[in-house]
């Protein structure tokens, strides 16, 4: 038997990790909604994602 982690269980667990690179001054925007929306840099990223793919989908 498996044994079980404390605490709620993610809907969509977060599972595979992307590694990339980015020059200066997108860092700097990253850092930048980082600090305004008080999340994660990954949070960050996850939202453009989603924000980009729903204005795709408008097309």
């Amino acid at each position: 038997m498996a044994r079980k982690k404390p605490g709620p269980h993610p809907e969509k667990p977060l599972d595979t990790q992307i590694k990339t690179r980015a020059d200066k001054e997108t860092m700097e925007k990253i850092e930048y909604c980082m600090a305004k929306l008080n999340i994660t840099r990954s949070e960050v990223l996850r939202r453009g994602v989603h924000s980009l793919y729903e204005s795709l989908q408008e097309k």
